[in-house]
């Protein structure tokens, strides 16, 4: 008997948190975990951005709801999961794109530099997950994780991202370290590595390195790199995360997966 097509989509009625969908790839995850029928939570930093979100999925017919949090403080990830659970229920899906990513050469870096980009960016990650696992093994039910990492942790893509690579080779591990240890409760952990994709979060962390007079460069600015010949955008990135959320991958889990043009092959 051939497979429903409909239903491999299908994640209807089920409670999702999308972290930094206020904007950029959180915010296209958003729109589209909603269009497919999921309860979202839309959870960003900026509580303004993360309302006009919520609202614009709301007046198009479908469930949103935003809350403010700060990934990197640990009572507010807990709020954000007390609320979400007052809201809709416990969390069964958790997509978190929330990161930072300014650039800083390697011997200018400074300590207090370097600690924001792994509070938010790896003790933020462990602080998500961790609260979603939690929720997601007392309601019995399994779930599904999906972390936005970047081929940044992979390979080095461009100059003066050592503190963001490190921070997202960390988030990969994390995906891998969940899968393993909590696959038996059915709860699945994949990530998504995006490359280049045009966001206003990195034009703006593009031309806030400028302004401090460092240099684009890098393997990524060379020509032919990309084998698709084109940035991502948004939603290339939120479709494969729908892909891995979604019955259509119940039997994957502990996967990285590239969705960067063909960089990492090049």
């Amino acid at each position: 008997m051939s497979q429903n097509i409909s239903e491999l989509w299908n994640i209807g009625g089920q409670t999702v948190i999308v972290t930094g969908a206020g904007r950029g790839i959180g915010r296209s995850v958003a729109n589209l975990f909603a269009a497919a029928g999921g309860r979202v939570v839309v959870a960003d930093i900026a509580g303004e951005s993360a309302v006009a979100a919520a609202q614009a999925i709301v007046d198009q017919g479908f469930e949103a709801y935003a809350v403010q949090v700060d990934i990197a403080e640990e009572a507010s990830v807990k709020s954000l999961y007390e609320k979400t659970l007052q809201k809709y229920g416990p969390t069964q899906i958790l997509v978190h794109c929330a990161a930072i990513f300014p650039k800083y050469a390697l011997l200018d870096i400074e300590a207090g530099q370097w600690d924001r980009i792994q509070a938010v960016n790896t003790r933020g990650t462990m602080f998500v997950m961790r609260e979603a696992i939690r929720q997601m093994r007392g309601a019995g039910r399994g779930g599904a994780i999906v972390n936005i990492s970047s081929v940044s942790g992979e390979r080095e893509v461009v100059f003066h991202n050592a503190a963001y690579g490190a921070s997202k080779a960390a988030t990969t591990n994390l995906t891998r370290v969940a899968a393993l240890e909590f696959g038996a409760d059915g709860i699945r952990v994949n990530a998504v590595l995006p490359g280049g994709t045009a966001t206003e979060g990195a034009r703006e962390a593009s031309e806030a390195m400028k302004a401090r007079g460092l240099e684009m460069k890098g393997p990524m600015t060379h020509p032919g790199r990309v084998p698709l010949g084109a940035m991502g955008t948004p939603d290339d990135i939120a479709n494969a995360c729908l892909f891995l959320a979604s019955p259509a991958a119940k039997f994957i889990t502990g996967q990285c997966l590239a969705v960067d043009g063909g960089f990492l092959i090049s």
